[in-house]
């Protein structure tokens, strides 16, 4: 896997694999894909509808984020990228950087749309978690 900065590998080694980065590569490799974030979202819209049904199937119509207050209310579900296809968050968490008066902090592309890296999450979760890195195995 092609990480940008050594810091985000171990980053995620940390959060999925316990600090191993051995670990990390063999077993997760499949969630991360850090082609451009548009390319990964079109390709994300042509499978939605298959790769949420079998989110249904496997979770049983439970949203696995569990994050609002009104999770799962209106029972409307959709795919939720664990990693998310792209994000901000280890720049602002570990680079420290900062949005200025006219830019945003720069994201970086990870997520990948495979199944290992989807679960099942009501709308209102999904749109509370945005693109933040959320793990809720």
């Amino acid at each position: 896997m092609q990480f940008q900065y050594p810091e985000d590998r171990e980053f995620f080694a940390n959060l999925l694999a316990g600090g191993d980065v051995k670990k990390l590569e063999s077993e997760f490799s499949e969630c991360f894909d850090f082609r451009h974030p548009a390319i990964k979202r079109w390709e994300f819209n042509k499978v939605k509808k298959k790769l949420l049904k079998e989110l249904v199937d496997k979770y049983g119509g439970k949203c696995q984020l569990r994050i609002h207050p009104d999770c799962s209310k209106d029972g409307k579900f959709e795919p939720d990228h664990i990693i998310p296809l792209s994000t901000n968050e280890l720049n602002k968490k570990l680079r420290h950087m900062a949005r200025t008066s006219t830019e945003k902090v720069p994201a970086q592309s990870f997520g990948s749309n495979d199944i290992k890296n989807l679960t099942l999450s009501c709308k209102r979760c999904n749109a509370f978690k945005k693109h933040h890195i959320i793990i809720s195995r």
